[in-house]
């Protein structure tokens, strides 16, 4: 097409124009021949079938008598398309396209103000369809329902073309131009004999490219173009979230484990050694699966209770945020306090869905570092360096066909994702939400829950208070106990558990929840607590935080002997001394080799890194799956060792 002639460029484009005037002009006169008013939905039809015999015939020209069916007015009392049919079975001739139209008597006023109500009732109720396939192309676009996305898509091109229809009709209206000189029109175009007058129309009344074709094409295209860039700006960022996480390396089926997963019967607590031979693997494996790092912008902050904020993150240039994440996984958040880098992960409470913004809801703990100075001192325009997502604790409603979220305190932002995100998505499952605070003053969300009770016929709430004398508090006071479980979980056995709070409150229910018989598979887990710095005090491993005072007390007092061992760090090409007592991540920073972390007690995930050589112990290991440990990845703020190490830092 593009290398035609302007002549027969220009000839083709009005001969589009022109046929799809002629089309809607016949098919729209043709129900108002005989003074009859037919419904909108009859009037649709006519347009649509008219649309189509045209197109036929012009590919088939021999053929055209089917096309004059749809656009003559034969007398008779029958439709003229329902007239050519019946002539056809007749044996009789139908009527070639142009004689039809020269003998088809012009439209009355009233016909014609008849057909502009119908032609616009039409298109509002297109333009309506069309913001309904709009929103189910974003919803299937979030869940990730290729199928449903491509459904809407059709649905979108099928109604943005019976609003082309429309529009063509109104013009063809508008323009009050006579049957006859339409058809004179179409047959000078048919012998390419239309004047080359641009957008002009000629002296003699034959209609040529006007404005008003002009814009309208334009309008339409750009509108498929805007319908077209968002169904692919929702498929890159559903493909990009499906690639993060399927792109995890895999281990050569020859190859034996790096790090055996623990023995059915041992607790998961236990220090387990991992052992590593040098390999080829590739430094780009270890990228691949890192995560985003960069800055965001706070645009609000919002006081969910007296010791909780809700920081909403966007990207700096108001565009959509650089990363997509599941529900469960949370940020890492890098603020230098009195020229200390202090990092702290916080779980994002936010919907899945939305693209627009992230959220993190912190408490404000007693002697906790970075929250202290997030609620005392960052305000709405600052900028907030975090790294993220990460974590496995997530639930998009593809792992069971009902869930039943527990949580306590803060420890209800993970849980509040999935139920927010499930929400608009649509998920048919069941939704337990098991939640405990100490006084109603801290029940956090408790507005919105109340709210998404009301829409979402599939959330049940039972929430408890410890304190709650004095209130208006009218549901369970006390602890959640095997009781109350029982009572607001029917058939709990058989339903997947995410358990999230203090990791006291965590270990009591695990106990409670496997008593009751749920497996404990089914059980997932995530420990809420305060921060601790951004560096253990000397002589001390995060690891030992956990602990009792007096299991602490008896390990710290046991005797460690010098550094017999060196770590060589591959990436940064330093070799230090290995102490017995300190973690990988410990000697990494004295030797200043960045290794990025978050929680220091074996639970983030963040400190992951390639073991290349040597053995290692870890007394908590729960960041690491099982494709982690069989590629060789060991938690650098709990990895200890006596002999030699080599690792990818």
């Amino acid at each position: 097409m593009f290398g035609l002639p302007l002549r027969c460029r220009a000839g083709l484009s009005a001969l589009v124009v022109l046929t799809s005037q002629l089309v809607a002009n016949a098919a729209l006169a043709s129900d108002f021949g005989l003074g009859r008013a037919h419904p909108t939905g009859q009037v649709a039809q006519g347009w649509e079938l008219a649309q189509a015999e045209d197109d036929h015939a012009a590919h088939h020209p021999a053929a055209s008598g089917s096309a004059g069916g749809a656009a003559g007015a034969p007398p008779g009392g029958a439709t003229p398309g329902m007239m050519g049919g019946m002539d056809g079975m007749m044996g009789r001739p139908r009527k070639e396209f142009y004689p039809a139209l020269m003998e088809m008597p012009s439209l009355s006023a009233e016909q014609r103000s008849n057909l502009e109500i119908q032609a616009r009732e039409r298109i509002s109720a297109e333009t309506d369809r069309l913001a309904g396939a709009e929103m189910d192309l974003r919803h299937a676009i979030a869940g990730s329902d290729i199928v449903a996305a491509d459904q809407a898509a059709r649905r979108l091109r099928e109604s943005l073309n019976a609003v082309q229809s429309g529009v063509v009709a109104l013009r063809s209206l508008h323009e009050g131009k006579p049957p006859q000189q339409i058809a004179k029109a179409w047959f000078k175009s048919q012998m390419n004999l239309l004047p080359q007058r641009g957008a002009m129309d000629a002296d003699d009344g034959t209609p040529g490219v006007s404005w008003f074709h002009v814009t309208t094409m334009a309008l339409l295209v750009l509108f498929s173009l805007a319908m077209l860039a968002v169904y692919l700006a929702r498929m890159r960022r559903a493909n990009a979230l499906v690639d993060r996480l399927t792109r995890a390396a895999v281990a050569p089926a020859a190859a034996a484990p790096l790090v055996s997963p623990p023995a059915a019967g041992v607790p998961n607590d236990k220090p387990e050694a991992t052992s590593s031979q040098e390999t080829d693997r590739h430094p780009r494996r270890v990228e691949a699966s890192r995560s985003w790092k960069g800055k965001l912008r706070i645009c609000a902050i919002y006081q969910e209770t007296p010791n909780v904020k809700t920081f909403r993150l966007q990207a700096p240039d108001g565009g959509a945020i650089p990363f997509a994440f599941l529900p469960g996984q949370f940020l890492t958040y890098a603020i230098e306090i009195d020229g200390q880098a202090v990092r702290r992960s916080y779980t994002i409470a936010s919907s899945a869905a939305q693209t627009a913004y992230v959220e993190t809801t912190i408490k404000r703990e007693d002697g906790g570092l970075l929250s202290d100075y997030m609620h005392g001192h960052l305000k709405e325009g600052d900028l907030v360096e975090v790294a993220g997502p990460s974590g496995a604790f997530t639930f998009t409603g593809v792992e069971a066909d009902s869930v039943v979220l527990i949580g306590g305190g803060v420890g209800i932002t993970p849980l509040m994702a999935a139920i927010r995100y499930l929400s608009d998505i649509a998920w048919p499952g069941q939704i337990y939400l098991v939640y405990g605070a100490q006084t109603t003053e801290q029940f956090i969300f408790r507005d919105e829950l109340e709210y998404l009770q009301r829409r979402m016929s599939n959330l049940h709430v039972a929430a408890t208070m410890v304190r709650a004398a004095g209130t208006s508090w009218m549901g369970s006071e006390g602890q959640i106990t095997a009781e109350f479980l029982t009572q607001a979980v029917p058939d709990l056995a058989r339903r997947r558990v995410h358990l999230c709070g203090p990791p006291g409150m965590m270990d009591a229910l695990r106990k409670t929840l496997i008593g009751l018989g749920v497996p404990r598979e089914q059980i997932k887990t995530e420990a809420f607590g305060p921060a601790r710095g951004a560096v253990p005090p000397p002589g001390k491993v995060a690891a030992e935080a956990q602990m009792p005072a007096a299991e602490a007390s008896n390990r710290g007092a046991a005797t460690v002997g010098p550094a017999t061992a060196t770590i060589r760090f591959a990436t940064s090409d330093k070799v230090v001394a290995l102490p017995p007592d300190k973690s990988v991540l410990e000697v990494a920073e004295s030797a200043g080799v960045s290794i990025d972390y978050s929680c220091r007690v074996g639970v983030c995930g963040v400190c992951k890194t390639h073991l290349l050589q040597g053995n290692v112990t870890m007394e908590v290991q729960d960041a690491l799956t099982a494709d982690d440990k069989a590629n060789g990845l060991i938690l650098a703020c709990q990895a200890r060792s006596v002999g030699d190490l080599v690792v990818e830092a």
